[in-house]
């Protein structure tokens, strides 16, 4: 293989990487708020069933306090959604690939350092 074909590789590797990381991030996020949601919610219920002089604005908290992780995960995984699947902004790929170029340089030139 060529520079050029190696490069695009390990590009097409990296974007694979991303991509599998955010459905890992997905379904950890449907498993756990799932649980959070039935399990919040079902506690709320047995509360409510055996408690006979329960204060409603006490529940409405308790409810709003099960609902927000979910909500707030969900907008850290829209985020990081946009971030996976949108195209990249010129700006930022340039300065990605301008950063890969001087490491690789650093690199290269610690290497020849060493081996004189």
């Amino acid at each position: 293989m060529d520079n050029k074909s190696i490069k695009a590789y390990k590009r097409a590797q990296a974007r694979v990487k991303k991509i599998k990381g955010f459905y890992r991030h997905l379904t950890i996020y449907l498993v756990v708020n799932a649980i959070i949601v039935i399990e919040g919610l079902w506690g709320i219920n047995f509360i409510e069933m055996n408690t006979a002089n329960i204060d409603p604005t006490f529940v409405e908290w308790l409810i709003w306090n099960v609902l927000s992780v979910p909500i707030l995960w969900g907008i850290g995984l829209f985020v990081h959604g946009i971030r996976v699947f949108s195209p990249q902004i010129p700006i930022i790929k340039q300065w990605e690939e301008n950063q890969i170029r001087r490491y690789m340089e650093q690199e290269e030139n610690q290497k020849n350092n060493t081996v004189v």
